[in-house]
């Protein structure tokens, strides 16, 4: 009988943790899941906002190692301070994981080279590599020289994927890795749930809520979103619930009230209470220009509501068979037909959702996200027999 390999542990290298956005979250949620699973994991960031050195959120050991506020970065001493770190814990480790492909991603692939370690590197975005690729200034062609030294480029959507390979990796360097959702947190909510957040949003009985989370900002496309809003039929008796904040905010809201739909908008701002947001609507709209694999798309989708999204690059690999309705981008009549379509027809609503459920539990649960991560990490890097356990203490140590 064939032994069951150990699982490989992981360093997460979280560029700007405390910015806490899309693939922050999503940098944390799956090392707490490792963890919870027993394999030894920890999060390294730089600090550019002077937060603690170290401390525990949800499990998992966060270090952040010392560095100048972000309009004076110091990339070298940056990759000094990297480079001693991982040098100094390497045997807590197996493969460095890094969740963006930032500066940061770079100088860990080439200490990977120096350290002989593994690196994997995560792309989040559509056309993050080319826009990496074409500027022409000195640290960008040397850090894309870097980049493509890694072992492994973690692409969001197959999008992504060829999007690498135009840009000069190989494509066995390349694999398609989404990102997870905790499906028992991210669950259909109860109807009790469901009335005492319908209740803190003042949502009556009957009116129709659809939902936006996400950074207020161009590629989103909730500028698009409101125009559609205005002219649907669901704006007269309904509300536009906007969760999330960001450089565009003042701009919609000025679009909301030329548009003559500010009373049936409410910008939310940020929350932390997403899942009561989730648990209040009614359908979940995502009409986003650019994407890489959206979380709160997965989230939504895994709370059991309807989801409408454009047809980009990620929604097209979330959405498929049924489990949504997909839109062209920028497309304000296929937005405002979708939206009435299921504002009109519950049970509509109830079909898109039980699949859009069932397509999340199936292709994206942590359970499935980790199992994929753990075939790349083995992939490339053997790693050595030490225990789990010994990894555990180690980092408990520090």
């Amino acid at each position: 009988m064939v032994p069951t390999p150990r699982p490989l542990r992981p360093v997460m290298v979280v560029p700007d943790f405390d910015r806490i956005g899309g693939y922050e979250l999503q940098a944390l949620s799956l090392a707490s899941h490792f963890q919870r699973a027993g394999v030894p994991t920890f999060l390294l960031a730089n600090n550019p906002w002077g937060h603690a050195p170290r401390e525990q959120r949800n499990g998992v050991t966060i270090v952040r190692l010392p560095h100048a506020p972000p309009q004076r970065r110091n990339w070298a001493a940056l990759f000094v301070a990297f480079l001693t770190f991982l040098r100094c814990h390497r045997r807590e480790y197996d493969v460095i994981h890094c969740h963006a492909l930032t500066f940061l991603a770079a100088c860990c692939a080439r200490i990977g080279r120096i350290l002989r370690v593994p690196v994997v590197v995560k792309v989040a975005t559509e056309q993050d590599v080319r826009e990496y690729r074409d500027n022409r200034s000195l640290h960008f062609r040397l850090f894309f020289r870097w980049l493509k030294r890694a072992d492994r480029l973690l692409c969001l959507s197959e999008s992504i994927r060829q999007e690498a390979i135009a840009c000069g990796f190989r494509p066995e360097q390349t694999v398609l890795a989404p990102n997870g959702v905790d499906t028992e947190r991210f669950a259909p909510a109860t109807p009790q749930a469901r009335a005492t957040a319908r209740a803190e949003l003042r949502l009556a009985d009957g009116v129709f809520a659809a939902l936006f989370v996400g950074r207020l900002v161009q590629r989103k496309g909730v500028d698009v979103l409101l125009q559609a809003w205005a002219r649907s039929a669901a704006a007269r008796h309904g509300r536009l619930l906007l969760v999330g904040d960001g450089p565009e905010r003042a701009r919609l809201e000025a679009i909301a009230r030329d548009l003559g739909i500010a009373e049936s908008v409410h910008f939310a701002g940020e929350r932390t209470d997403t899942l009561a947001c989730y648990a209040a609507a009614d359908a979940f709209v995502f009409p986003s220009r650019r994407e890489g694999l959206p979380n709160a798309l997965l989230e939504a989708m895994s709370c059991g509501l309807p989801a409408i999204a454009t047809r980009i690059g990620g929604c097209t690999d979330v959405v498929t068979d049924g489990s949504g309705i997909l839109v062209p981008p920028d497309d304000v009549p296929a937005l405002v037909a979708a939206l009435d379509e299921l504002a009109a027809e519950p049970a509509r609503r109830a079909a898109v959702a039980a699949a859009g459920r069932q397509r999340v539990l199936e292709a994206f649960s942590f359970a499935v996200t980790a199992a994929r991560l753990q075939e790349i990490y083995r992939g490339v890097a053997g790693g050595d027999d030490s225990s789990c356990a010994s990894g555990h203490a180690r980092i408990a140590s520090w």
